[in-house]
């Protein structure tokens, strides 16, 4: 009697199991499709954030061009300038730099933190 009954707990514990295992299977192939259908949004997503660490280092070689201290440019004398020409400035007047603006700015390091701002504020937004 007792081994009938750990017989049969035995067998609805294994059917059990066997169904959970199905279920996860089943979530399984849903998730690999929907990745599937998903690898040509990260792939291009992938190449985008490329292409900005790209242009923010392009950007940021010009600003440091663009910083370095000016050769001085010799402007003529007034003898040397024609009767009748205007005067103009060739190069516009320095301003003060306030400082960066940061305003709602998030600096980020490297693509994996990229990649991961872009997911948390794709979220935020939906959410």
């Amino acid at each position: 009697m007792v081994a009938t009954i750990i017989d049969s707990l035995i067998v609805v514990l294994l059917i059990g199991s066997i169904g959970y295992g199905y279920m996860v299977s089943m979530k399984l192939r849903h998730l690999m499709a929907t990745l599937k259908e998903l690898q040509p949004l990260v792939e291009e997503f992938s190449s985008a954030v490329d292409k900005s660490e790209q242009s923010v280092n392009n950007m940021r070689e010009n600003i440091e061009v663009a910083q370095r201290k000016p050769e001085p440019v010799e402007e003529p004398t007034p003898a040397e300038r024609q009767p009748g020409s205007a005067a103009f400035a060739s190069r516009r007047a320095p301003t003060k730099p306030d400082g960066p603006e940061r305003t709602g700015v998030r600096v980020v390091r490297d693509k994996k933190e990229m990649v991961r701002a872009f997911f948390e504020n794709s979220s935020a937004a939906k959410g």
